[in-house]
């Protein structure tokens, strides 16, 4: 059995992660354009897998330091691996959406300013 501080701190970093995670969730249902849609689900998700990761790995590394075992380190890793993969599929996504609206909202105003012109 793990320590109370280290119970709550697990109970803290879960219920933030799934605090942040209806955040992004009501965001994308509530916003009205995309920036303000993607900003929310970037961010607030971001923190959330974070948050629930961060208790993960304290589980495992609390669990290692009152039991030992080898299968704890390994789940600390690939939690470490799996907040590195979804930080960097977020922002190549992020980055991706954004290119996108941009050259959208151009090319939306090239047909109006040559509308007005002629």
């Amino acid at each position: 059995m793990s320590a109370p501080v280290i119970d709550a701190a697990i109970f803290i970093l879960l219920f933030i992660g799934v605090g942040f995670g209806g955040i992004g969730v009501i965001g994308l249902l509530l916003f009205p354009d995309i920036r303000s849609r993607m900003y929310t689900a970037f961010r607030a998700t971001m923190i959330s897998i974070s948050a629930i990761i961060l208790s993960v790995i304290i589980y495992a590394l609390s669990t290692f330091n009152s039991s030992g075992g080898d299968q704890y380190i390994a789940l600390a890793l690939r939690s470490v691996v799996l907040l590195l993969i979804v930080a960097g599929a977020n922002a190549v996504v992020y980055k991706t959406i954004l290119n996108r609206t941009k050259s959208g909202t151009s090319r939306q105003a090239t047909p109006e300013r040559n509308i007005d012109d002629n």
